[in-house]
């Protein structure tokens, strides 16, 4: 009985650390999703501006063959910075749900050890 105990005092005290973890992986998941959406509308705003922007051209009565368009950055090349904001972002999503299922699995666990254990008691 006095081992038991024991396993249970141990896995409470394992679990409880594994919970602390996984919350502030959650919390630190969705703060980093907030805050790349955030550099997201930032940047796709910039880009939407960007053609239009005439502050630092010379004016000129013929533009050089070079200026045939406006600049609008390296937006479509690669995906860009855009591009990989979305991927980082698709990232931070994934980990919070693996995070979630993870916690709910070990929970589970958990409360099956705990149950197992007071029933053998």
């Amino acid at each position: 009985v006095a081992e038991l105990d024991a396993a249970m005092s141990e896995a409470t005290k394992l679990r409880q650390g594994e919970k602390e973890k996984n919350t502030a992986t959650i919390k630190d998941a969705q703060e980093a999703q907030t805050a790349v959406a955030q550099a997201l509308t930032v940047l796709k705003e910039f880009y939407a501006k960007a053609g239009e922007a005439t502050a630092l051209l010379q004016q000129q009565p013929e533009m050089p063959e070079i200026f045939d368009s406006p600049y609008k950055g390296m937006q479509s090349e690669n995906g860009g910075v855009v591009g990989m904001l979305e991927v980082i972002e698709s990232d931070f999503a994934r980990l919070e749900a693996d995070t979630k299922a993870a916690e709910a699995s070990a929970q589970k666990e958990y409360d099956m050890f705990m149950t197992d254990s007071k029933v053998d008691k």
